[in-house]
């Protein structure tokens, strides 16, 4: 007898037996299990009524399933009332929304309240005025919740109102402020600005903060009188509220606050001063630099660089010699780079005289310190290439690379841009032959460095693509196969362009104009292949010039609006694989020879990238902070892996996939309905608790949260001031599939998240069953994410990267002061993977959270040298493993 069928008979057993049948039942996923629930929503036990009602919700039969959950909403108990209204939510279909509808006179304050919630997620324009109404309900949870609302569904005709909740209690107030700031109208504006003089930080902060998404001038004199708030909070609110605006009036006001006492402030002047591109603030910028705190002088050199006036070289070039801070002096090389590079672009010739700081960058290459001699090197060879001189560039880039840690990424894009340097010095000296292995060495580069920061690419891939396409148009064999390379070319270089962003794009006007005439003249002549072979080589100059321009802005990370990525999409696909073409081509004009040098790669274990958490929020370092490790009930049972692995892999396999792709052709792709085959109720109701105890760090184990479901917590986040992590589960994109720990905190501007690194799905005892692993290229060598966030300082391993590369972990706290790690699992864990990660507590004396799905057990924490003591130890066991987490009093701990 099967799972289901043991299952389906006990539900002629008592309440109790029946009530964990139905739940478990729920947890399989099947469709067919529908006809054999919906009858048990008559049921006479209201306990057991509820529990149907979230095992159908899990199922994804929507369209079966909606009419007796609608006809639930009329149930006598509460809980079965409140489990309808969540999972018509839930489902976002707008067959709900009438039935909802009527909820809003319930008088029960907790199904109003969950019922506007669930229009919310619906955002069907219907609802709008009943939610309007809600505005004014007695209940403060109620108007909270149909202000959220409101703001997902985003009519503007509910500004006004929302406006008016503006005199309401402080906790609806917030929300209204917050969300008016999604509308982008004129209208909040006075409204807010009467806020701006509150008593309370909390409302000023968020105030100026929503005004600040207006990017409109009329804000320009509050924000600027908050610069002085006795709130730091406030203060950095308003300095991001005006850095997006241009104004003479906020330079100068940002200008006075260069001498400010608090070093915060004059910190935040200086980083303020680069974004606004204002040469005015250049002379303040100098003066800063002299500043007594290294943080300040290494934000005004920054931002010196950033504006890239050469008046700032001289000053920049004094400072780097004598500044005792070595993150100061990297950052000095950096910005002499970026000033002196870019001054002398449409420059390249052969009587380029050497910029003035190239003899102290030079000297900084013995630097004590390692980050100053890389960055050293990479600002001259961006000075060596704004001169032409590439040969000398791709040394200097080498030199970078050798400087750079195993664990950065830019390591690796220094090493590109040495192979890509070396290709145009021979390209220059006209060797045209297959330079297939050195291109593919630069993308190689070049994807692993985006891994390592979650980057879609950067911006030199393109122009090496641009180089690759140039370069085979000399190969030609025939007329035909010159025009397929040059209008590969013309489309490589409107790539570039596309991907550019937008403030910059202007810098490639005139080479497109080049090449257009130059298609022009080659068309109409109609000039034989040799000819227009020769007419090419006029164009290397501009080649390179291109090169200029590109490699000064790089390392520039892409991230496309969908409007850019559409229209790249459409462009890509016109263009040519160039390995179709160039194969077993001779050589059309020289044959000398010139060495291309690839920079060999350092053998490495792993690589490292450390990341802000991008919060302002923080905390009381006198308070421990509660922690709460989520262990949440899902899938199947642990036993049934080892009966019979492969069938039940198979039927999870047609839970979430279409299993005739799957078994075809082994590729997994989500089907429509496997959105709503979640236990997503469960989520929310262990975020009710958690919020309820007041904890102020949520974890939940490996692949158990929907990665739709990310903006919800966020709203959690931000309405209750605490903190997630969540293990989304397996995600599919552009073919690839990404098992992922996302980062949420309150008013965070981005999401930051831990990938998974290794392949196997499946508990460790399975990984040898090949064809049932994840298809998703492994990160060879793994990248691990420190997070640098208000608790202190953390790395995350995530399922099978527990296994694999626990080893190195001592080494990171050792070396990179954590003060704890997490580990995600949703498996089965071996005694010996229990003791190492004991071990390892041991070992860094700090704790270890290990947070594990409930049908495998053993969520809890691991202290130094104590026995692990949690009631979720055992199987089938689901509940918050609680922890007061000491909360590092480092004075220099950012408050980010």
């Amino acid at each position: 007898m099967n799972e289901i069928q043991e299952l389906l008979k006990q539900l002629d057993g008592d309440d109790d037996t029946r009530l964990l049948s139905i739940k478990r039942l729920g947890m399989l996923y099947d469709p067919n299990l529908v006809d054999h629930l919906v009858k048990y929503l008559l049921d006479k036990n209201g306990k057991i009524r509820e529990a149907t009602i979230l095992s159908l919700s899990a199922l994804g039969e929507i369209d079966t399933i909606i009419n007796p959950i609608i006809n639930c909403l009329g149930d006598e108990v509460k809980d079965v009332q409140l489990a309808a209204i969540k999972t018509l939510g839930e489902f976002r279909s707008i067959r709900g929304t009438k039935p909802l509808i009527k909820m809003l006179n319930h008088t029960d304050n907790n199904i109003r309240a969950a019922t506007v919630a669930a229009l919310g997620l619906i955002e069907d324009k219907n609802s709008l005025f009943p939610l309007i109404d809600a505005l004014e309900d007695k209940d403060e949870e109620v108007k909270i919740n149909s202000i959220m609302a409101l703001g997902q569904i985003g009519d503007q005709r509910a500004i006004d109102p929302i406006i008016e909740c503006l005199k309401d209690s402080f906790p609806v107030q917030q929300m209204a402020i917050l969300t008016l700031g999604k509308f982008g109208d004129k209208k909040i504006i006075n409204p807010l600005k009467n806020l701006l003089s509150s008593s309370n930080p909390k409302i000023r902060q968020y105030a100026i903060l929503s005004l600040g998404s207006l990017k409109n001038s009329a804000i320009i004199e509050p924000a600027i009188k908050l610069l002085d708030d006795e709130d730091p909070s406030v203060q950095r609110a308003a300095a991001t509220a005006l850095m997006g605006i241009q104004d003479q009036q906020i330079v100068i006001s940002f200008i006075d606050r260069l001498k400010d006492p608090n070093e915060e402030i004059r910190q935040t002047a200086c980083k303020a001063l680069g974004s606004l591109m204002d040469e005015s603030a250049v002379k303040g910028l100098i003066e800063t630099l002299k500043d007594s705190e290294p943080e300040v002088r290494e934000q005004a050199a920054h931002s010196l660089g950033i504006l890239g006036f050469s008046t700032a070289t001289k000053p920049l070039i004094n400072q780097f010699k004598k500044d005792k801070d070595p993150k100061v002096r990297a950052t000095i090389a950096l910005a002499l780079g970026k000033i002196e590079g870019q001054a002398k672009q449409g420059s390249l010739t052969k009587k380029f005289i050497g910029s003035s700081a190239m003899r102290p960058l030079s000297k900084a290459l013995s630097d004590p310190d390692l980050k100053v001699r890389a960055n050293s090197a990479e600002s001259l060879a961006k000075i060596s290439i704004s001169g032409g001189m590439f040969k000398k560039a791709q040394s200097y880039y080498e030199k970078a690379a050798e400087e750079s840690l195993t664990w950065d990424y830019h390591q690796s894009i220094y090493q590109a841009c040495a192979i890509g340097c070396g290709l145009i010095e021979s390209i220059s000296k006209g060797v045209y032959k297959d330079y297939t292995t050195e291109f593919d060495s630069i993308y190689e580069n070049l994807e692993l460095s985006a891994k390592m920061i979650g980057n879609q690419t950067f911006l030199s891939y393109n122009y090496w693509k641009l180089l690759q396409v140039f370069s085979s148009i000399f190969q030609s064999k025939t007329k035909e196969q010159f025009i397929q390379y040059y209008r590969d070319f013309g489309l490589q270089l409107l790539l570039l362009a596309k991907k550019l962003p937008e403030e910059s794009r202007s810098i490639l006007n005139e080479s497109q104009d080049k090449l257009n005439e130059k298609f022009t003249m080659i068309d109409k002549r109609g000039l034989p292949l040799e000819e227009s072979i020769a007419e090419m080589e006029k164009l290397k100059e501009e080649v390179n010039e291109i090169a200029n321009k590109i490699l000064q802005l790089e390392p520039l990370e892409l991230r496309m609006e969908e409007k850019t990525k559409k229209s790249v999409k459409i462009i890509e696909e016109l263009i040519s694989s160039v390995d179709d073409v160039i194969s077993n081509n001779k050589p059309a004009i020289s044959d000398n020879s010139v060495t291309i040098r690839v920079t060999s790669k350092k053998e490495r274990n792993f690589n490292l990238e450390e990341v802000d958490f991008g919060s302002n929020i923080t905390l009381d370092q006198n308070e421990p902070a509660p922690i709460a490790l989520i262990q949440l009930q899902k899938g199947i049972k642990k036993e049934s892996f080892i009966e019979d692995s492969r069938d039940l892999w198979e039927k999870s396999v047609k839970r979430y996939y279409d299993y005739n792709i799957y078994r075809h052709s082994r590729i997994l792709q989500f089907t429509k309905e496997s959105i709503q085959m979640r236990a997503k109720p469960k989520i929310i109701g262990y975020l009710d608790d958690a919020i309820y105890e007041s904890k102020k760090l949520v974890i939940f184990p490996e692949n158990t949260v929907p990665y739709s479901y990310l903006d919800k917590l966020q709203q959690f986040a931000d309405r209750f001031n605490f903190f997630i992590i969540a293990g989304i589960e397996t995600m599919a994109e552009k073919g690839s599939y990404f098992n992922r720990a996302y980062l949420i905190g309150p008013l965070l501007e981005r999401f930051s998240f831990q990938q998974k690194n290794s392949q196997a799905i499946l508990p460790p005892s399975e990984k040898n069953i090949g064809e049932w692993i994840e298809n998703i290229e492994p990160t060879v060598p793994p990248i691990f994410k420190l997070f640098n966030s208000p608790f202190g300082k953390f790395v995350i391993l995530i399922g099978q990267d527990i296994i694999e590369f626990l080893q190195y972990l001592p080494f990171i706290f050792r070396e990179k002061s954590l003060d704890f790690a997490i580990l995600l699992n949703n498996g089965l864990v071996h005694n010996s993977t229990l003791k190492d990660i004991q071990n390892l507590a041991n070992e860094t004396g700090k704790p270890v959270f290990f947070v594990n799905t409930g049908q495998f057990g053993g969520t809890g924490t691991y202290l130094p040298n104590q026995t692990m003591d949690s009631i979720l130890q055992n199987e089938y066991t689901e509940g918050i493993a609680s922890y007061e987490l000491e909360i590092p009093k480092d004075d220099e701990l950012e408050e980010l």
